[in-house]
């Protein structure tokens, strides 16, 4: 899912920096296979892979951590000269 990176600006409109590639389906697969994270004590339980083929800079795992399911990723910004951007993504069920 390609989605534009803005800065933020106080007293002036927001400038883009750039886009990031973002998969979640391994998030998603890992948090599926483990419903009810909370049993479980701080572990990996996924692995997105950088390859040629993504914008990740390093492998990005998916763990559970302090009982939710939690994705670091570290991406090249896109169709821009440079820049990158690091995220931490947090899987929510909606049944919460």
């Amino acid at each position: 899912m390609l989605q534009k990176v803005y800065d933020y600006d106080t007293f002036s409109a927001d400038d883009i920096m750039g886009e990031a590639d973002i998969d979640l389906q391994s998030l998603i697969t890992s948090a599926m296979a483990f419903r009810d994270p909370g049993i479980f004590g701080n572990m990996q339980i996924g692995k997105w892979l950088k390859s040629d083929d993504n914008a990740l800079i390093e492998d990005s795992p998916v763990e559970i951590s302090d009982g939710k399911v939690k994705q670091m990723m570290t991406l090249k910004l896109q169709n821009v000269e440079s820049g990158e951007i690091e995220l931490e993504l947090e899987w929510i069920p909606l049944d919460q």
